[in-house]
């Protein structure tokens, strides 16, 4: 059995299916532009790791656009499941047949760096279970050595899932981590917020995100 995977859980950029909630601020064709950027940029990080990658994808779109992003070694797993929960816990469960560790992400998250995959397996290294929060009360990471389907029971979207999943743990008495807390892209202000970070922050290693974010604010500059 293998060490570590990454599971990296997305959707496929479709038009009318893929950051919908950005709409209309942005159009239909940036919101796949800009998940498509998102896509490119987590992947060109994460790949630095130099460990196994699952990608877990939805079952809406052209498989041959995340072909075309990712390269010929990553592994290709359609998600399955009723509901986010049910998805994600089965992307987990599927990885840990073959490795003792996984760490599963979204793919929202321009800003995700390296270290922050890093952290979550060092964290797994000695607990039972990782997990990074979003600035919205959600989490962007969640890892395991053990699939636990219960962890994953809860009503998405909201602003206290973080906090009830370590409740589950807690009450399950597993040992975990917290990770570094990131910006996950949902609404116009979480936009604006991510642009004025790129603006502010040069060296930040999203080249594919920070031309879209720049184009698209040079245009409503235009336009004011």
């Amino acid at each position: 059995m293998k060490d570590k995977v990454l599971v990296f859980f997305t959707r496929i950029p479709t038009l009318g299916k893929t950051k919908t909630r950005l709409e209309p601020f942005l159009s239909k064709g940036q919101c796949v532009e800009l998940q498509t950027a998102f896509i490119k940029d987590i992947y060109n990080n994460i790949k630095k790791l130099g460990i196994d990658i699952i990608v877990n994808y939805s079952d809406h779109g052209d498989l041959d656009i995340l072909h075309d992003i990712f390269d010929e070694d990553v592994y290709y797993l359609k998600q399955e499941g009723k509901d986010l929960g049910e998805k994600m816990y089965n992307g987990i469960s599927y990885s840990l047949k073959n490795y003792k560790k996984s760490v599963l992400i979204g793919s929202d998250l321009p800003l995700l760096g390296k270290e922050d995959i890093e952290m979550a397996f060092n964290i797994l290294d000695t607990k039972d279970m990782a997990i990074s929060p979003t600035y919205d009360g959600g989490y962007y990471l969640i890892g395991m050595k053990e699939a636990n389907k219960d962890i994953f029971n809860m009503k998405y979207s909201t602003s206290s899932v973080f906090n009830e999943t370590i409740e589950k743990m807690q009450a399950m008495g597993k040992t975990y981590g917290v990770g570094n807390i990131q910006l996950d892209i949902d609404h116009r202000d979480d936009f604006l917020r991510l642009y004025k970070t790129l603006k502010d922050d040069n060296t930040i290693p999203c080249h594919n995100t920070r031309e879209f974010v720049m184009n698209i604010m040079e245009k409503c500059d235009a336009n004011e």
